[in-house]
């Protein structure tokens, strides 16, 4: 069987780390990413930091990788692209984390890939990046996107320009595919 060439060789993506991120999209993406060959940099309110994943009850989850940086020492200049894993409490922290906020609407002015999957979108609506965008999320959130100006479609996973999102980690290959080719561009 041949192997084939990684597609992101030398992209630099951000992915994410908070307490009651859901596990599931955190790995995935983050051994997706390692696998065809991006420089992942974990990134968190606080650098060198372990956060533990959402779990069954909310923060009672497994460990995510240490975190490598703080999230507000990332330049949106030095990132090819943004990940932000979902959960419903790492989500909450972060749609009020200042530094966050400021990364993902840096991101989105120089319009390069950010991914929000399940409720991750409330960082892009507090980051107010969805208006006139197609997005998709759980159906819960719907009225949050829809109130934030985007037009939700019910889709596995939707790109809307530099804009990846996806309902929830069962569909994290199509949530994926998008990811990595908007991100080799």
């Amino acid at each position: 069987m041949a192997v084939s060439k990684p597609r992101l060789s030398g992209k630099r993506i951000a992915l994410l780390a908070v307490n009651g991120a859901h596990e599931h999209e955190f790995w995935t993406p983050y051994y997706r990413f390692k696998e065809e060959g991006a420089r992942l940099i974990i990134a968190g309110p606080e650098k060198g930091k372990v956060y533990r994943g959402e779990g069954r009850h909310g923060l009672d989850g497994l460990n995510l990788a240490p975190t490598d940086v703080s999230i507000a020492s990332l330049k949106a200049a030095n990132l090819d692209a943004l990940v932000i894993p979902g959960g419903i409490y790492g989500p909450l922290e972060l749609r009020v984390h200042a530094p966050t906020l400021k990364l993902v609407r840096e991101m989105n002015r120089r319009r390069k890939p950010i991914g929000a999957i399940c409720h991750a979108q409330w960082v892009l609506v507090s980051a107010d990046v969805l208006r006139g965008r197609k997005a998709t999320s759980p159906g819960d959130i719907r009225v949050d996107l829809e109130n934030a100006g985007a037009q939700w479609v019910k889709q596995e996973a939707v790109r809307d320009g530099h804009l990846i999102t996806s309902i929830y980690f069962g569909y994290l290959p199509a949530f994926l595919k998008l990811l990595v080719d908007a991100i080799e561009g």
